[in-house]
């Protein structure tokens, strides 16, 4: 992530606790403070502010054990809103490529039909992305979350595990209506699961979203034959 390295060049942990403690947070990024700008303290809070940054009221720390106390992040945010003008953190340039990259070893090994092993490195990708700091953009991580979920639920749909991808697919279908593939792996974990007439009607909305989908078309045609 790109980083202004006047301001968010940081001794990690360096006034958290002394050498060899151990912290309920382990390593933090601690940023310095400039001696001669002001402090005050925030109302109603235990909070100090020191140039921009939160601190523990009580000793004065970025990241506090004493007090259970962790900043890190607001500072983070701090520094860089200064740093760019007001303008959130770039998104992690390493974190979406390791995201793309077990996504492709995914769908890699979905197209050999080993489908268990394409599912394990689907949830690593969203573990991945889970770690996704707050202020990356929220129309991006839904985007690579309800792809991911999708492949995953193919995957378990292929393994015979109906239910885990209905879930998968229910998630999807929550957080991207209007995509029919979404709609189309609920269907199918519904005719798994022998609901065939909720299975149809997730195919027809599936062709409602997208006319020119065969294999939507075609499943909405099988399940209409058990309706």
């Amino acid at each position: 992530m790109t980083t202004s390295t006047s301001t968010a060049t940081a001794a990690a942990g360096s006034s958290a606790a002394a050498p060899g403690t151990a912290t309920p947070f382990g390593p933090r990024p601690v940023f310095p403070t400039a001696a001669d700008k002001p402090s005050f303290d925030l109302p109603s809070q235990e909070i100090t502010v020191t140039d921009g940054l939160l601190h523990c009221r009580a000793h004065g720390k970025q990241v506090c054990a004493e007090c259970s106390a962790d900043y890190s992040t607001q500072n983070f945010i701090s520094r860089q809103l200064g740093a760019n003008r007001m303008a959130l953190p770039p998104a992690n340039p390493q974190m979406e490529q390791a995201i793309q990259r077990l996504k492709t070893e995914g769908n890699e090994l979905f197209r050999a039909q080993c489908h268990f092993e394409a599912a394990q490195k689907y949830t690593e990708a969203l573990n991945v992305a889970a770690q996704r700091p707050l202020w990356d953009p929220s129309a991006a991580i839904i985007e690579e979350t309800t792809v991911l979920m999708s492949n995953r639920a193919a995957c378990l749909l292929a393994l015979g595990h109906a239910s885990e991808a209905y879930w998968d697919a229910e998630v999807v279908t929550r957080l991207k209506r209007g995509w029919s593939k979404g709609h189309f792996r609920m269907g199918r974990a519904l005719m798994d699961l022998g609901r065939c007439d909720q299975a149809a009607m997730e195919f027809r909305i599936g062709v409602s979203l997208d006319a020119n989908a065969r294999d939507i078309r075609t499943a909405l045609e099988k399940a209409e034959e058990y309706v």
